[in-house]
């Protein structure tokens, strides 16, 4: 062995066992232990070491300079620790910065492996900017289409949750949970106002602080309805704020603008729809105030700002006054099919419009199933409306009862009919005149087994004038040119009867619409008038066409929504009445301008096709 080279490797060995058993004696500790400001004599200031938190404590007894954009911090940190202001380090008794929403501080350790955060501030309540990294990132109106919305990006240095408030008369306030990126949309604020909405950070251990933002907005558009509360019991009412369907008549077509407004009258949202020059009906909400609709051939999917998040195209199938979705997600349409025609019993040839239902695949669009109105039922019935054109149904509205998977559905110059779902008819609510063989030739079964015979409370059946609908009866009455049946929770139907359209074949004696309830018994075909509305307010609640009746779950009170009171220029109101008592607990006019249009008639006059109790944010 070479003598020379062993003691060199013992003498590298030493050297790495002595090099790595050298004592780092570098401070680890990143605190800061002393904090006052030299131009606030006198100032006590608190440091909660665990949040980082340094406060004035005695603010109250001591005079803050009314500039606080450049003060001088004196500091006494770990030994061997450097203070920072992001990357400038601060000399203590040196260094000035603003406090003017707190500031913070970053002390990193001798030894550079350790730091911590300080947050300052003078307030007596603790900034915002101790929860967000940067500014907000606020745009009004981001779509084009919502004018009385906004979107805000915040975010925050730890997850932290955020309520914010639009402020006002009205209040609307929404919290979100516990993120570190908030995205947010900023629904119900005031038209033509400088709002101020109120943002309040948590982060879940006793820290908050709120924040005020101001959004200034625009005035309503000019040709927009008057809304009036003529009837306001808060302590009765439903919940919520007020959906109306506006459609602004516009030269012989519809601008459409869905709308709510509060309980003052005043709206506080809405999308414009008119850039489509066609109605855009009906609006129905997802549970996440997301909404959907249709037009010609397509159902839009909708954010609360406007924006068209889907289209599906169902080519051939023209949708009109109806579209829901099941509870799989596919959509149910009222449909004009294109090149479907009826012969009439004078072998006219029609080509037959709003008489099929379609179910379209909620992916694909593909229709998966259909049901054809005029294979059901009686093409020839002209007796209570006749168009003297293919228009011998005019479907109106679909309802989905989930628990027999059946439809009902409103024809509005016929009746409302209940169909299975693989396409059976199972009964016909409608006045007895007139009725005879289904079929689009008119060669299909008889109709008339499937007529409901009006009864009353005994069973009894009335009279035959009565079962015809020639004449009414102070405890029964059909509906006429009817829209919007429902399946109430007690398994009766609810519907609004528009009462035009040749009420009681003209031999009627006073003109009204009416929410009505009857209890229909599936087994042996007899219907029953349980309950109804409206009678008793005559032609001020009259409406010919269109109009809503809802159910409202968390009161059991009833919606009453006439959309087309032809009294001066055209106005509609929503009435909510107690079940089964009656008594009005809300009542709100919604006065038409019908600046747009160009002459009389549809699409020249403005009108509200559906209305709901919301909330604006659920």
């Amino acid at each position: 062995m070479n003598f020379s080279r062993l003691l060199i490797g013992l003498s590298l060995i030493l050297f790495i066992s002595c090099k790595n058993n050298v004592v780092n004696d570098q401070n680890t500790d990143a605190l800061l232990t002393e904090f006052s400001i030299k131009e606030i004599p006198n100032g006590m200031f608190d440091i909660d070491n665990e949040t980082g938190i340094v406060k004035l404590s005695n603010r109250n007894s001591v005079q803050i300079p009314s500039d606080i954009s450049s003060l001088t911090a004196v500091f006494t940190i770990s030994d061997g620790a450097e203070l920072f202001v992001g990357d400038q380090i601060q000399i203590s008794g040196d260094d000035s910065n603003s406090f003017e929403r707190g500031l913070f501080y970053k002390v990193v350790s001798e030894d550079e492996q350790t730091s911590k955060e300080y947050f300052i501030y003078l307030d007596k309540d603790l900034p915002a900017k101790y929860f967000h990294e940067d500014d907000f990132d606020l745009i009004y109106n981001p779509s084009g289409f919502a004018p009385l919305s906004a979107a805000l990006g915040v975010v925050t240095r730890v997850p932290t949750s955020v309520r914010f408030k639009v402020l006002g008369d009205i209040p609307i306030e929404k919290e979100l949970g516990s993120f570190s990126i908030h995205l947010i949309g900023l629904h119900g604020l005031y038209a033509d106002t400088n709002n101020k909405v109120e943002i309040t950070y948590d982060d879940g251990n006793g820290l908050t602080a709120t924040d005020t933002l101001e959004i200034q907005t625009d005035p309503l558009p000019d040709f927009f309805p008057e809304i009036e509360i003529d009837v306001l019991d808060e302590t009765r009412m439903e919940p919520g704020m007020h959906f109306s369907e506006v459609h602004i008549g516009n030269q012989g077509t519809f601008n459409s603008y869905p709308m709510i407004f509060d309980n003052n009258g005043e709206i506080r949202w809405f999308v414009d729809l008119s850039d489509r020059n066609v109605i855009v009906w009906p609006i129905q909400f997802n549970d996440d105030m997301s909404f959907y609709s249709a037009s010609g051939v397509t159902i839009h999917e909708f954010n609360m700002f406007g924006e068209a998040t889907n289209n599906i195209i169902v080519d051939f199938n023209n949708m009109h006054h109806e579209i829901i979705k099941l509870p799989n997600g596919n959509y149910l349409a009222a449909v004009s099919k294109e090149d479907e025609y009826i012969t009439d019993s004078d072998s006219v040839e029609f080509r037959s419009v709003e008489d099929f239902v379609i179910e379209v695949d909620k992916n694909s669009g593909e229709i998966l199933r259909e049901w054809d109105m005029a294979e059901l039922l009686d093409i020839d019935r002209r007796d209570f409306n006749d168009p003297g054109n293919g228009d011998w149904f005019h479907m109106n509205a679909v309802w989905y009862h989930e628990a027999d998977s059946s439809l009902i559905i409103s024809g509005r110059n016929q009746g409302v009919v209940k169909v299975s779902w693989d396409n059976e008819l199972e009964w016909i609510l409608a006045p007895h005149k007139g009725w005879g063989k289904a079929g689009r030739k008119g060669e299909g079964p008889e109709t008339t087994p499937f007529l409901l015979t009006a009864v009353d409370d005994s069973g009894t059946p009335f009279n035959q004038d009565i079962q015809d609908g020639t004449l009414a009866s102070n405890d029964f009455d059909w509906t006429w040119g009817q829209h919007a049946p429902l399946i109430l929770p007690n398994g009766n139907v609810l519907v609004f009867d528009n009462g035009g359209f040749n009420r009681n074949f003209g031999n009627y004696t006073s003109i009204f619409s009416a929410a009505t309830e009857y209890e229909i018994n599936e087994d042996n075909k007899t219907i029953k008038e349980v309950w109804s509305y409206g009678k008793e307010r005559g032609e001020s609640t009259y409406s010919l066409i269109i109009s809503d009746v809802d159910y409202l779950s968390e009161t059991g009170n009833v919606l009453f929504a006439p959309g087309n009171i032809t009294e001066g220029n055209g106005k509609s109101k929503i009435v909510e009445v107690t079940y089964p008592s009656k008594d009005v607990v809300f009542e709100s006019t919604m006065i038409f301008k019908n600046q747009l249009g160009n002459g009389a008639g549809f699409g020249n006059v403005d009108i509200s096709y559906r209305a709901e109790r919301v909330s604006i944010y659920r």
